[in-house]
C-alpha cells in the first residue's frame, strides 16, 4: 500500500497528466464613436448627413403624391463603431447584436437597416454607399416596438473585427410615419457582444499564459482556504496545487 503521508504527492502527479483548457463567457456593448442624421428636406430621398451628437432621434417617414406634393420629409439614422479593440485578443464570437430601444411604444409601419463593414467615416456619400451596396440589410412591413434587436451575421462581424470599423444606416416608418429612438447612451443604438474566451488553468491575472505571476499568487495563498486559487478542487491551496501549476507553468491560452 502506499503510505499515506505521500498520497498528495502521488495525486498531484496524477492530475499532471492533463492540462485542460478553459473557456467562459463573456459579453461587451460597443457604443457608436460617429452619429448623425440624413435628412436634408429632400422629401423621400434625403441624401445629406450631418453629425448630430443628441441623444435621440427623431426618424420619421414621408409621402409624396403628384397632386399635394411632399408630406414630411425622410429622416435616417447612422452610426459608426470603433471594433479594433472591442475584444480580447482570444476571444470567439458566439453571437453579436444591434440593439436600440424607444422612450415610447413605436408604432411606424416599417424598419429598414443597412449595414458595411468598411472603415471609412460617415458621410453623405458614404451613406448613401451603405444603402446601395451592403454587407447585410434587414427589412419588415410590421414595426410595433419599444425595443428592438438584431443579429449580425458572423462574417459581417469577422470583417468589422478584422477591419475595426462597423456602420450603420437605418430607417423606420413610411407614408410619414415615423417615431422617436434613444440614438447615444445605454439605452441607444449599440452592438451588443457574446463571446468565449479561451483561459488556462492556472492563468489568475488573466494575461493569456502561466507565468511567474501566477505562481507567486499561488504561493501567497499556500496553506489557506481559498476557492480562487484551488487547482485541485479540494478548497485548500496545498501542494498538489503547486504541483499542478508547475505542470502548467508556461502555458498559453487560445
Amino acid at each position: 500500500m502506499t503510505p499515506l503521508r505521500s498520497m498528495p504527492i502521488v495525486l498531484g502527479l496524477m492530475m499532471l497528466l492533463s492540462f485542460p483548457d478553459m473557456s467562459r463567457a463573456e459579453t461587451t456593448v460597443v457604443y457608436p464613436v460617429q452619429s448623425g442624421l440624413i435628412s436634408d428636406g429632400s422629401c423621400c430621398s434625403p441624401y445629406g448627413y450631418s453629425n448630430s451628437t443628441s441623444a435621440t432621434f427623431s426618424l420619421t417617414g414621408c409621402f409624396s403624391d403628384p397632386h399635394y406634393g411632399c408630406w414630411n420629409n425622410r429622416e435616417r439614422g447612422a452610426w459608426r463603431w470603433d471594433l479594433a479593440n472591442a475584444l480580447p485578443e482570444n476571444a470567439v464570437v458566439t453571437s453579436a447584436h444591434i440593439h436600440w430601444d424607444h422612450p415610447d411604444l413605436c408604432d411606424a409601419w416599417s424598419v429598414y437597416l443597412w449595414i458595411d463593414a468598411g472603415t471609412q467615416t460617415l458621410s453623405s456619400s458614404y451613406c448613401q454607399q451603405i444603402r446601395n451596396n451592403p454587407d447585410q440589410q434587414y427589412s419588415e412591413q410590421t414595426y410595433y416596438a419599444s425595443t428592438f434587436s438584431w443579429a449580425l451575421d458572423e462574417s459581417v462581424m469577422d470583417e468589422a473585427l478584422s477591419g475595426g470599423y462597423l456602420s450603420l444606416v437605418n430607417q423606420i416608418g413610411s407614408s410619414g410615419q415615423g417615431c422617436l429612438m434613444h440614438s447615444l447612451g445605454t439605452d441607444g443604438v449599440r452592438i451588443v457582444i457574446e463571446y468565449d474566451l479561451e483561459t488556462c488553468e492556472g492563468d489568475f491575472n488573466q494575461n493569456g499564459e502561466v507565468d511567474v505571476d501566477d505562481l507567486l499568487t499561488l504561493i501567497s495563498a499556500y496553506g489557506l482556504a481559498n476557492e480562487q486559487y484551488d487547482l485541485d478542487g479540494n478548497g485548500f491551496i496545498n501542494v498538489n496545487d503547486v504541483l499542478l501549476m508547475l505542470g502548467y507553468f508556461g502555458d498559453s491560452c487560445g
